[in-house]
């Protein structure tokens, strides 16, 4: 009889399990409305800029506003940051 009271007590609901039945529970929701902030707040955020875009073609035309956001190319020609290895500083280099 000891073995089925162990077996009973090991699965009761106590008022400790429920409780940390309810805090992960009340973690995950948590996580999960933070969450679905960030992603409104990301969606705030495009339709900011989707209705500055459009308020700048309607203000200053397609071509104005396409030649301010096209990338200026660098003019000076860019060396690499640093030189290829001298392989005669290796070990066994002969």
């Amino acid at each position: 009889m000891g073995w089925l009271n162990r077996l009973a007590t090991k699965y009761i609901l106590t008022p400790e399990k429920l409780a940390e039945n309810e805090l992960r529970d009340t973690r995950l929701a948590l996580f999960q409305a933070e969450r679905q902030l960030l992603e409104a707040e990301m969606r705030v955020d495009y339709h900011r800029n989707v209705l500055a875009f459009l308020e700048a073609i309607s203000a200053d035309g397609v071509e104005s506003v396409a030649e301010s956001q096209r990338p200026q190319l660098p003019t000076a020609i860019q060396h690499p940051l640093r030189p290829a290895p001298d392989l005669a500083s290796y070990r066994g280099a002969a």
